[in-house]
């Protein structure tokens, strides 16, 4: 059998795993819905955000507004216009977060689910390789993630231009750093949860503890990354290619990692 039959394979397997596991809906429809609809409630929100006396009552809001205008000035757009953009940038930033939860979720049963339905030690038993299970497995939780996240990151974006149309008669649309968020950073964000997933799930013996270890460990991670790397991003979008390259080489050190710790006869003789 050759290898891209062997991950077809693997593919077929995983997907025919999770449409039968109906906990994994909820979160493959709440969170494009959601996503959806961030976009749209930030740039509708735009005249209230230019407010002076909200300006006046926030300094880090003014200091925004600040950043705002010198935007417009440079880019010849007026204020409106450029505050939209900032905000898409914004939203962005839920569509970084978006893969994190979906994935942690979907990640979690990738193998102690099936160690509770004994189905992982046939796999195991088999000739297929230990990179063929663990891309599989990675490409099973990451693919579905990753195609609603950019539907509903697209939709948004659509949305949001026809909402800021009606509400000012202009045209805005979502800059480079909202596409390069969603369709670069988010996939690598992706990897790296299942990765994290993948090498968690390895020994735990419960779902549930599964889930809660990979959000214990994974969203403040998240959460502090992009409290400091976020407002860079915002301010400076040279910051993406550098978020980029750090993103890709921890997805392959992440991939090693678990290579390296994945041993198959342990994992089939503990869970005899």
């Amino acid at each position: 059998m050759s290898k891209f039959a062997v991950l077809r394979w693997m593919l077929w397997r995983e997907y025919r795993d999770q449409r039968q596991n109906r906990m994994l809906w909820p979160i493959y429809l709440l969170m494009p819905l959601i996503g959806a609809a961030v976009p749209v409630l930030l740039v509708a929100s735009t005249a209230t955000i230019l407010s002076p006396a909200l300006a006046q009552s926030d300094p880090q809001l003014g200091a925004l507004i600040g950043f705002v205008r010198g935007f417009a000035q440079m880019n010849g757009i007026n204020l409106e216009q450029a505050a939209a953009i900032m905000l898409l940038r914004m939203a962005a930033g839920y569509f970084l977060l978006s893969p994190l939860a979906i994935v942690s979720i979907a990640g979690a049963f990738a193998i102690v689910g099936e160690k509770q339905q004994r189905t992982l030690e046939p796999v195991l038993a088999s000739p297929i390789s230990t990179p063929h299970f663990l891309l599989g497995k990675i490409l099973a939780v990451v693919i579905p993630a990753i195609v609603v996240t950019w539907a509903a990151a697209c939709l948004g974006a659509a949305a949001s231009v026809l909402t800021f149309y009606l509400m000012h008669q202009l045209v805005i649309w979502p800059d480079y750093v909202y596409f390069v968020s969603v369709f670069v950073l988010a996939p690598e964000i992706g990897v790296i949860t299942a990765l994290v997933c993948l090498r968690i799930s390895v020994h735990m013996k419960d779902v549930l503890a599964a889930t809660q270890m990979t959000a214990l460990i994974l969203i403040p991670a998240m959460l502090l990354m992009y409290a400091f790397i976020g407002p860079l991003m915002l301010m400076s979008p040279s910051t993406l290619l550098v978020s980029g390259l750090i993103g890709l080489v921890l997805c392959v050190v992440l991939y090693l990692w678990v290579k390296r710790g994945f041993n198959r006869e342990e994992i089939l003789c503990r869970w005899q």
